[in-house]
């Protein structure tokens, strides 16, 4: 019985996270510089999601200082749209995340607009979301961002794909 309070603990965790469909308010005061260079999608707490020439880099905020997490302990699996994938306009986005500790914390954001997700899974260090666009994409290129962190790490990813 332990064991399925704590299951459904995990998935409630997981399906809560990354759901609201604010932004979230940075960190950054006037002695800590904001996280970067790029564009902030997301700031929470010590964490943050930066987009920057295509590339997503979760940052993790020490003392006042912003590193990025290039560890790889936090593994995201694209599930769609695949990268360059032509889709309707408004497409289902979706991302496994599995890590060796808990996931705490995920998201899901197109052309910076963060996604409203849901998702689950069957253990606290494996889960998957998913969410599509409020309103229809226009035709061109899109670009997409997952992320996926456990208490230490965290991982983010970006790729695009095209509306016709």
């Amino acid at each position: 019985m332990k064991r399925a309070v704590l299951l459904l603990a995990a998935v409630a965790l997981l399906v809560g996270c990354g759901g609201s469909s604010k932004q979230a308010a940075t960190t950054s005061t006037a002695s800590t510089p904001p996280p970067g260079p790029g564009t902030v999608l997301y700031a929470g707490g010590p964490w943050a999601v930066v987009l920057h020439d295509g590339v997503a880099t979760a940052y993790h905020l020490v003392g006042r200082t912003w590193h990025p997490d290039r560890s790889g302990r936090v593994k995201i699996e694209i599930l769609g749209p695949q990268a360059g994938q032509t889709v309707a306009p408004i497409p289902q986005v979706a991302i496994q995340m599995t890590a060796k500790t808990p996931l705490i914390e995920s998201g899901l954001w197109v052309d910076g607009t963060l996604l409203d997700v849901k998702g689950g899974g069957l253990k606290p260090e494996q889960g998957t979301i998913y969410g599509a666009p409020a309103t229809k994409l226009a035709p061109g290129v899109h670009t997409a961002v997952g992320y996926g962190r456990t208490d230490a790490t965290g991982t983010a990813v970006a790729w695009t794909f095209e509306v016709r």
